[in-house]
């Protein structure tokens, strides 16, 4: 959970900041704007929020939701807004996440943007979202690296660690964040910049070996062991050759479900802001995490659920691994690698 400072008189300062989030996602007067947040949210957010949008003349109104359900063996995760909720976001223009889970690769937000609504997720701590303000040129990198992208059917991802891994995505969508709800049915998260793809899930093969300095999500800590992977046929077996190892294993077998061994997505990150040791310097609050997803040049992979992203693999969870070291070819053009752009057409 991001901690966030509670003081009351903090809302004073992010209007302002809010409101450019807003205006870059095209939040206008007219609009109706729902804040939705749980009773863990961080309690300055809605309020900056709403001030935020009803300075740009929108009506604009909060829904909060109890982080902890009733049931308490369901525990807390995503956000699951209730029936009458989810039909009030659907008759929305815009919506303004800042629950504690989200509802990122949820049946409910397909079905609210399928409506046309815009949602953009906030969460992360003031000073993020002061760095990584929504930014034109990130917008504008990011849409021609899909172009780009789409036109790709097969991916390869390689490193000197030992990184050999190949897969392929003809027919499949490509996806993009950068910060800005500006579409009708358009989700995006503020701050993210970043480009990403599903494989045909069977598809992929070889082996991916995250190395020291890359980051496992959630645990949001850098790798200081390899951990090797190879798939075959599309699933993923793995090695206890480091700590780490060992622990994202153990994470995924508890969930007792195959399809949490498959490849997700690959991409790369696009904000030439975003900084690597984000999430060494920002100490114990939780903050940076979309940050380090983001990393320019950097390969983004995933595993588990993707249907959101226009895959078909069904999987109780969603985990990212930045990488390091690693080059990505699209149709074996070398797009990227360790941390740098080698298209021009993309930087």
């Amino acid at each position: 959970m991001i901690h966030f400072p509670i003081a009351p008189n903090v809302a004073a300062d992010l209007v302002g900041l809010f409101r450019e989030g807003l205006r870059a996602s095209r939040v206008k007067a007219g609009e109706s704007v729902v804040v939705y947040a749980d009773t863990l949210s961080n309690p300055q957010y809605p309020a900056a929020f709403l001030a935020a949008a009803k300075d740009l003349g929108a009506d604009a109104f909060q829904i909060i939701q109890p982080a902890i359900p009733h049931d308490l063996s369901k525990g807390i995760g995503r956000a699951a807004p209730t029936p009458v909720i989810v039909e009030t976001m659907k008759r929305a223009d815009f919506v303004v996440d800042v629950t504690t889970g989200g509802m990122l690769y949820s049946a409910e937000q397909s079905t609210i943007l399928a409506a046309g609504t815009r949602i953009l997720r906030v969460r992360e701590p003031d000073d993020c979202l002061i760095r990584l303000l929504p930014s034109e040129e990130v917008r504008t990198r990011t849409k021609r690296a899909a172009e780009r992208f789409s036109r790709a059917k097969r991916l390869r991802v390689v490193s000197e660690e030992g990184t050999d891994l190949i897969m392929d995505k003809t027919g499949r969508q490509v996806c993009t964040q950068y910060g800005m709800a500006d579409e009708p049915g358009r989700w995006d998260h503020w701050p993210t910049g970043m480009v990403t793809t599903t494989a045909v899930e069977e598809s992929v093969e070889g082996t991916l070996v995250i190395g020291p300095g890359s980051i496992v999500f959630p645990f949001e800590r850098y790798v200081a062991g390899p951990i090797t992977l190879r798939f075959t046929g599309g699933v993923a077996a793995f090695s206890e050759d480091s700590r780490e190892a060992v622990m994202l294993r153990d994470f995924i077998e508890f969930r007792n479900d195959s399809n949490c061994r498959r490849l997700a997505h690959v991409g790369w990150g696009t904000d030439h802001r975003a900084r690597w040791d984000i999430l060494s310097t920002r100490g114990a609050d939780g903050g940076g995490g979309a940050e380090a997803r983001s990393i320019y040049g950097s390969v983004l992979l995933a595993l588990g659920e993707n249907r959101e992203l226009g895959g078909r693999n069904a999987a109780p969870l969603h985990i990212d691994l930045a990488v390091r070291r690693a080059r990505l070819e699209l149709d074996g053009v070398p797009v990227v690698e360790n941390g740098r752009v080698l298209d021009p057409a993309l930087a």
